[in-house]
């Protein structure tokens, strides 16, 4: 299963790798309820809200929580109509409530594949946690920080398409985003280190619409200042940065020829290489101290379980939203058959 939280980090629920977040997928926006439904051939949908009591009114004949308590105990109950069954389960937290759904057609009521996603749904309820106020911020740039790393794995799927079609603005474009993430991850593993913590520094991994944006050039230079790159990195990616924008900006406006492609592609995968050295050396040093991402005992280059490579795949699926790159996520009784063969 696999971790969903809560845009702003109101509530986390562990639900099935296989089950897609349709709000994004559809377009919907990202508030309550969220939809979750199987990522081929759906058969119904899982649904979940969360309501504090300025809302909507709580259910007085539903349990009663504390925030941060697990295994919640929900009211069940029925509303079918209209060609559709639906299962209801609620319950309250402190001053909010829970509110969970799965819809289906009526006549699939017997279909064995539903009834399966009916007790996925009561087995993901029974993980759903509604945090405490303080907790909330830690959860929040948790998820933040799996889909920077998510997105970084989803640029490799754009840049292999790069190289198929020989398309070297586009792979240089892509190149350089990687170097900017490896060395935000090593400004976040970095100041870890000096500062001995685990708390993340979420601004450099991610930005929303009312962020203000950390540039390249800023991220450039703080790594300079932590000692991540020496100077002469430093210059050949200023250096590149400006002309990449001579590519992107000017082509027709200037003496840039595309001859230079080539080369400015093959000095950002050079570059790009470096940076990754860099970041790995950071990712060993912080496995060894036990301090920051790395310092949980878990080994950075540990080989992934079939589930962790489930997880990200899904995740990845989640990024592109694209039918040309969708990974098949199996079940889980496949995918252990698969590596038992191995």
């Amino acid at each position: 299963m696999k971790w969903f939280t809560e845009p702003s980090g109101k509530f986390v629920i562990k639900i099935p790798i296989e089950w897609q977040y349709s709000n994004v997928g559809a377009n919907y926006p990202e508030k309550s309820p969220y939809s979750f439904q199987l990522y081929k051939e759906p058969v119904g949908a899982f649904q979940i809200s969360c309501y504090s009591a300025d809302e909507k009114a709580l259910n007085p004949n539903a349990p009663k929580h504390k925030f941060n308590t697990a295994n919640l105990k929900f009211k069940e109950f029925r509303m079918d109509g209209d060609g559709f069954n639906v299962h209801i389960w609620g319950t309250n937290v402190e001053d909010h409530m829970i509110l969970s759904k799965y819809i289906y057609d009526s006549e699939r009521a017997s279909d064995p594949a539903v009834i399966a996603e009916l007790e996925k749904a009561k087995k993901a309820l029974s993980t759903v946690q509604l945090l405490s106020p303080d907790k909330r911020k830690l959860a929040h740039d948790l998820d933040k920080y799996e889909k920077f790393m998510a997105s970084l794995s989803a640029s490799f799927d754009l840049k292999a398409q790069a190289m198929e079609h020989v398309s070297l603005i586009e792979l240089s474009i892509i190149t350089a985003s990687q170097i900017d993430a490896y060395l935000r991850l090593a400004i976040v593993m970095q100041e870890q280190l000096d500062g001995k913590t685990d708390e993340v520094d979420i601004q450099y991994l991610y930005q929303s619409e009312t962020d203000e944006p950390i540039s390249e050039r800023k991220i450039y230079k703080k790594a300079k200042q932590l000692g991540i790159i020496d100077k002469t990195i430093f210059s050949e990616l200023n250096s590149l940065y400006n002309w990449r924008n001579k590519m992107v900006h000017r082509y027709i406006i200037s003496e840039f020829r595309s001859r230079d492609l080539l080369d400015i592609g093959r000095s950002y995968e050079e570059n790009c290489e470096k940076v990754r050295l860099i970041l790995r050396d950071i990712e060993e040093q912080q496995f060894k101290e036990g301090i920051g991402i790395y310092g949980n005992g878990q080994h950075p280059h540990a080989e992934p379980s079939p589930e962790t490579l489930r997880f990200l795949h899904s995740q990845v699926n989640d990024k592109h939203l694209r039918k040309d790159f969708e990974r098949e996520i199996t079940t889980h009784n496949r995918v252990a058959r698969l590596a038992n063969q191995r």
